[in-house]
């Protein structure tokens, strides 16, 4: 999967509390990323989520704002990951241009942990116009 500096929102973030992304992006300044092209935010596990009683979740959000003070002017959730998520879990969404947050100016990734208190957790996140779907089936497994 290609990953472009440019558009990365966070790289191996540490999540245990709601957090914004370490880095948000300046549509402004970033242009004509994906012309033509399917846009997706990729969101990958580095370490895995642990809590005291195996309920937690996270919820990825994108957040758009006119302003780098995001208090958002339009909001989208993207995913959830579940309890106890393992490394390498990766979970993707479709950007639709034009859609609320892409009409602002700065976008960031909003992380809100629910049902418990998260101890570990790190995710790495991006945009991309290209996601890795393949996936490697051990012998002897019966697709149908």
């Amino acid at each position: 999967m290609y990953v472009d500096s440019q558009l990365l929102f966070s790289d191996a973030q540490a999540i245990t509390a709601t957090a914004a992304s370490t880095n948000y992006i300046d549509l402004g300044a970033v242009r004509d990323i994906g012309t033509g092209q399917p846009l997706y935010v990729v969101c990958i596990c580095d370490v895995a989520m642990t809590d005291g009683s195996s309920d937690s979740t996270l919820t990825v959000a994108l957040e758009g704002d006119s302003t780098t003070t995001f208090t958002p002017d339009g909001t989208r959730d993207l995913f959830t990951f579940s309890a106890l998520s393992a490394v390498g879990t990766i979970k993707y969404a479709a950007l639709s241009p034009g859609s609320s947050p892409l009409q602002y100016r700065y976008i960031q990734l909003k992380y809100t942990p629910a049902n418990g208190n998260l101890t570990t957790g790190s995710f790495t996140a991006f945009i991309t116009t290209d996601i890795d779907k393949y996936v490697s089936y051990a012998d002897g497994i019966v697709i149908s």
